[in-house]
């Protein structure tokens, strides 16, 4: 079998791997270009890190710097044997650049002036209707602010501009106050959160709770038949590993390959509704500015967990005990959330 499988792998022009027992037995071509002619007989944790040989579970995706590349890693045992794809994970296309997002900021403020405006106009008139028609206007202005935020910093860390302050965090009240917000928009599905004992750890408190919205609304919007979602909270004496997990349809073999790579994707005009698939790529960026790495498991109609670490050995810009004074805001919420919800969020209950 093992024979076979070289053979098949030789053929290939992905980057492959064989290894047994963590210990690399076969490289193709590909591969050998990338990690080395000297990479056979190496332990994969020397080769791709310490996350890969961690993970119990029979296939994943899971992202990591290889040799200075950024690469998505898919990985499956089969028997006693790991066989493990690399992907270079593509940057963000040309015309994504500062001048483009200056613009789109620009006119997009514009747009919020004139609806908040109409907006004041209506209510003072008792103008049900158009504060209804203005509703979804409202909506799809939040929903431009998400994409314009999430475009912004996937550009910002690849070209290495991204602004980045960690202070101390505790993150189990962070994530508390957070998803209390959540449940209150969102009645309709399930929140929870688990964990044990955490201790505060240093990180940029705005980037994680971009993060952590972005995955949330990928579960919403994405998985499609998903009641619940649940996050936890586990440490190791390096990192802190927050899990994203949901009980939807799962994510097809022929997608997960490229679910790092927004940019490798295929568009239809049935997916409009559903954001500009930026989510992950977002949640994987803040991880590497943390020092750290996302992990993507996806059962087909069983649902899909995603693990990020998060470094403990980043230094904190300001301490406080952990007892961090963040608070959300309402606003960058209903941004970052603006793919799952219905226009009944966006009226001035929620606004003002």
């Amino acid at each position: 079998m093992n024979q076979i499988s070289t053979e098949i792998l030789a053929l290939s022009g992905e980057p492959a791997l064989l290894a047994r027992r963590f210990r690399v037995f076969f490289a193709n071509a590909a591969a050998r270009q990338l990690l080395g002619d000297d990479c056979e007989g190496k332990s994969l944790e020397d080769l791709l890190g310490p996350a890969l040989c961690e993970t119990q579970s029979p296939s994943f995706l899971l992202d990591q710097t290889v040799r200075g590349h950024r690469c998505s890693l898919r990985v499956n045992h089969i028997g006693d044997c790991q066989l493990i794809f690399l992907r270079r994970c593509g940057s963000a296309p040309l015309l994504l650049n500062d001048a483009l997002l200056c613009s789109m900021r620009s006119a997009l403020m514009n747009f919020g002036v004139s609806a908040e405006l109409l907006r004041a106009r209506a209510e003072e008139r008792g103008d049900s209707l158009l504060l209804k028609d203005l509703r979804s206007v409202t909506h799809c202005y939040y929903r431009m602010l998400r994409v314009l935020a999430n475009a912004s910093l996937v550009l910002s860390v690849t070209d290495g501009s991204a602004p980045f302050a960690p202070d101390e965090m505790d993150m189990v009240r962070f994530l508390s106050g957070l998803l209390d917000t959540v449940r209150m928009l969102c009645p309709g599905t399930d929140f929870s959160l688990s964990h044990g004992e955490i201790h505060p750890i240093a990180a940029d408190r705005q980037l994680v709770e971009l993060m952590v919205l972005n995955l949330i609304s990928n579960c919403i919007v994405h998985a499609k038949g998903c009641t619940r979602v649940r996050l936890s909270l586990m440490e190791t004496r390096e990192n802190l590993i927050l899990s994203v997990d949901d009980d939807g349809c799962g994510i097809s073999p022929e997608q997960l390959g490229t679910v790092f790579d927004r940019y490798c994707h295929g568009f239809d005009t049935g997916s409009l509704c559903a954001g500009a698939g930026l989510g992950l790529t977002v949640a994987r960026s803040v991880a590497q500015l943390h020092k750290g790495t996302l992990l993507l498991e996806s059962r087909q109609d069983r649902g899909t967990t995603v693990r990020v670490s998060l470094s403990r050995r980043l230094s904190a810009d300001r301490l406080c005990g952990g007892q961090g004074a963040w608070e959300s805001d309402m606003q960058g919420i209903l941004a970052s959330l603006a793919d799952s919800l219905p226009d009944d969020c966006y009226t001035e209950n929620y606004l003002d």
